[in-house]
């Protein structure tokens, strides 16, 4: 239930071209679209979502099918470092896979064996890093004159030695964590925010993942319930409608209707501090407050009498909690 770290050679001048023509230089959605069944979009069609352009990548079936067997674990939040000359320059998250050995034609053409990268994944959150082999190696354990040659994926133990060294793990991608591990994990007490153990930590870990998943699935943007801006997810929470230390066991477990996207520019603070609620038809009410400066008034006044993106039939229980506390 850890993301993966994938290791990818970008040495050759086949590869070292693909990064510079579809990682560098994101490929534009619509050609994408264009060559996807209507199978591939009704699936992937979500991590398109206010996208002109993404980050693509491919690998070849390999010999005896090696590349397609090992293509076939990679999961969403698992990270992909890319290499050359020693180090490790690029590392990138990724977000979904398709088999489209159309889109890969169009991409990449074919090699000099007339294959085709039509195992195909796509990224985000790419991040130039300057990792040399040697501090790699270090990390996960192996021989100091190691090299990464060859599409692999580490293991969970490496995985994990890796990401925790060069805090690689993403805050948005997560893997498929199964709703019977978020349900053993909030019967944990996590509301003391200063614990150091580890355990604790990690299924606290774990229930943020499982909410933001349910949440914002695969989207890269989404709208903040309050402000209705659309976002990065990266900049909105998962938040609790109803605060989280107050709810029971039952509450907790009821995840598609307990959390809103309330964004990090404000919104969810004012939430919290109740400048903002939502009344029982699932308009937004302002609170004067006294000490409401010109500024945050203004913002204020343009919430007013707009309708929560978020509130439903299901959840308004949750939100007159919050009115009534």
């Amino acid at each position: 239930m850890t993301s993966s770290v994938i290791l990818q050679p970008a040495g050759d001048s086949d590869a070292l071209g693909h990064f510079v023509d579809t990682i560098e230089t994101p490929v534009d959605v619509s050609r994408i679209k264009s060559l996807m069944s209507s199978a591939q979009l009704e699936e992937l069609g979500e991590i398109f979502e206010g996208r002109k352009t993404i980050p693509v990548w491919g690998i070849t079936s390999g010999n005896g099918g090696g590349n397609a067997k090992k293509w076939d674990k990679i999961e969403s939040g698992d990270v992909t470092l890319f290499s050359r000359k020693g180090r490790i320059f690029a590392s990138a998250t990724v977000v979904a896979k398709i088999h489209n050995k159309l889109l890969a034609l169009d991409l990449w053409d074919t090699n000099s064996d007339g294959e085709t990268w039509e195992y195909v994944y796509f990224l985000d959150e790419l991040t130039e890093q300057n990792i040399p082999y040697s501090a790699f190696n270090e990390a996960v354990g192996y021989k100091p004159n190691f090299v990464i040659q060859g599409f692999s994926i580490l293991d969970e133990a490496k995985s994990n030695l890796l990401l925790n060294a060069f805090d690689l793990r993403s805050t948005v991608y997560f893997p498929v964590i199964p709703v019977q591990d978020y349900y053993t994990a909030i019967t944990s007490s996590l509301d003391d925010a200063d614990s150091l153990d580890s355990t604790v930590q990690g299924k606290g870990r774990i229930e943020q993942q499982f909410l933001r998943k349910s949440l914002f699935g695969k989207r890269s943007v989404a709208e903040c319930c309050l402000c209705g801006r659309l976002l990065p997810v990266s900049l909105l929470w998962a938040a609790h409608i109803k605060k989280r230390s107050a709810c029971s066991l039952e509450e907790k477990k009821d995840f598609k209707h307990i959390v809103a996207a309330m964004c990090k520019l404000g919104c969810d603070e004012l939430y919290e501090k109740k400048y903002v609620s939502v009344d029982s038809e699932g308009t937004i009410v302002v609170s004067t407050k006294s000490n409401s400066s010109p500024e945050l008034n203004v913002f204020l006044d343009g919430l007013v009498g707009k309708k929560c993106k978020s509130w439903t039939e299901n959840n308004k229980k949750y939100f007159a909690w919050h009115n009534d506390m």
